[in-house]
């Protein structure tokens, strides 16, 4: 990816996505975020994402300037990595509020050279997890009571 933005494409653009939804919003972040995970290989992950973007949204033209703001996301992250963590923070949320995102990340990263990757949005989503769906010792001793009494 070597394209440059000049402040004129960076306000078109912005301008042209500005109110897709939520859902297109969420998409894009985790998107640019996922393709700068692959940053060796950013041509290929930027072609991944384009074949994600065509698939989920129609028109093409309007597909084309959501691939474009992520491209704009990306070159961002390059110049500022503050920016990328913070981005990377609302993506692994969203994917955790919203697991069918996580089929995104693999497609993503679906090759081998991506496996760190891949275990660090598991072990994000599964903490989240843990956290949301854990129970107290007292509860636990009688969730235990209750399956032996019960059995």
């Amino acid at each position: 990816m070597k394209k440059e933005f000049t402040a004129l494409d960076k306000f078109f653009i912005k301008w042209q996505t500005r109110s897709l939804g939520p859902k297109v919003d969420t998409l894009m972040i985790v998107l640019a975020v996922l393709v700068y995970m692959g940053r060796p290989h950013l041509d290929a992950q930027l072609g991944i994402a384009k074949d994600i973007v065509f698939k989920a949204i129609k028109p093409a033209n309007l597909a084309l300037k959501v691939l474009e703001r992520i491209k704009l996301y990306v070159s961002g992250y390059a110049k500022d990595e503050k920016l990328y963590l913070q981005d990377r923070e609302k993506a692994f949320e969203a994917v955790v509020a919203n697991i069918q995102l996580f089929s995104v990340a693999l497609d993503m990263l679906k090759d081998e050279c991506y496996e760190t990757q891949k275990d660090i949005i598991k072990s994000v989503i599964q903490k989240a997890y843990d956290e949301t769906y854990s129970i107290s010792k007292e509860n636990k001793r009688i969730l235990e009571y209750q399956e032996r009494v019960f059995r």
